[in-house]
């Protein structure tokens, strides 16, 4: 049982960090995660899911300045 909540809670982090990666590339521009243009759609869909699984919005300030300017990898 444990496994499923420690696999939950690096699915939910997987999506935080996409969200700063996609905060900081910005809409318009082209995201090294998945190569596709980054689009308010996109987001909205990243943000919802994210929620579904537990996560809080918005995502820290403080933790999307910490990134900005890092290649987004999926260990953060």
């Amino acid at each position: 049982m444990n496994e499923i909540y420690s696999n939950l809670g690096t699915i939910r982090g997987d999506y935080r960090n996409q969200l700063v990666h996609y905060y900081n590339r910005g809409i318009g521009k082209v995201s090294e995660i998945a190569g596709v243009k980054i689009t308010k759609t996109l987001i909205k869909t990243v943000e919802r899911r994210y929620k579904q699984l537990g996560g809080i919005l918005p995502v820290s300030r403080k933790l999307i300045e910490k990134e900005k300017g890092k290649k987004w990898s999926l260990l953060g």
